[in-house]
Order: structure tokens, then sequence, then C-alpha cells
């Protein structure tokens, strides 16, 4: 994934507490994102922009299995990984680089979700979305198909 380069504020590994980040994040009317890699079954990427301190885009992706997902649908990833393995920072953005990110990709916007409501989104512990689909990836291997591709 590529976003714009900006001043690292933060950073530090995974599993973290990211409604406090949040909170300190909007409390301070913050623009940038928060991108962060996490090591399960593979290794997974996910990036949530904030814009005047609340959450207004978000993308998760998978680049072994070529799945990313945006906006909305992002954030349930995103906010799972949180609690896996793996380390975050915590990018400072100016305004205009933030609505530069979302005007070039509108399926990346996230409405109404509030900075209250995050402890309700996060799950107890780290699941391995992605989990089925490297078992898929498996099966192929152990039968000598792992060049097969689906179309």
């Amino acid at each position: 994934m590529n976003f714009p380069v900006g001043a690292v504020v933060s950073k530090g590994e995974l599993p973290t507490n990211v409604t406090t980040i949040a909170n300190e994040l909007g409390s301070k009317k913050f623009n940038g994102y928060i991108v962060q890699s996490v090591k399960g079954e593979v290794v997974e990427e996910g990036v949530l922009f904030f814009r005047d301190g609340k959450i207004s885009a978000c993308i998760v992706e998978c680049t072994s299995f070529k799945q990313t997902f945006k906006g909305r649908e992002a954030v349930e990833l995103f906010l799972n990984q949180t609690m896996g393995k793996g380390f975050f920072q915590v990018i400072e953005l100016t305004r205009s680089q933030v609505d530069l990110v979302e005007a070039f990709d509108e399926i990346l916007m996230v409405r109404e979700i509030a900075l209250k409501d995050l402890p309700k989104l996060i799950p107890v512990k780290f699941e391995d979305k992605f989990k089925l689909l490297s078992q898929e990836s498996n099966v192929l291997d152990k039968y000598g198909l792992s060049g097969l591709k689906k179309s």
C-alpha cells in the first residue's frame, strides 16, 4: 500500500489498545493514519485514516492472496488486526493530504463510526480472517497444484 509519507508521531507493537490511541487522535483533531502489519497464517496490512480527529477511511490488504477490503468492511478487519502480533505506526499528514487520498479512492471512505463505539467493535482476541484462504492454498500445494489461481 502506498500512501503519503508524513511524520511518525508514535509506534509500537501489537496487540495494542486502539481505543486509547484513537481517542488521543480524536482529541487532537488529528489528520493522518494508523498503519499496521500483522503476521498470522499470512501477513496482513491495514490503514485507518483520520480527518480532523474522526475516522474517515480504511483499507486492509492481504498480498499473499491478493485480497483488499475497503471502507466499512475493512474496519472490522483492521480492529481485529489490533489484537494480533505485529507492529503499528501513527503517521501525521496535512488535512489536504488526507483529502487527496480519499478523493482518489472514495471506496475507502467510512461513514458514521464514532470513537465511542470502537470498544464494542474490537474482538477479544485475534482471529486469522485469512486462515480459510491459506488452508485452501495448502490443499492445492498438497496435490502439487499450487500454481493454479482462481480466475
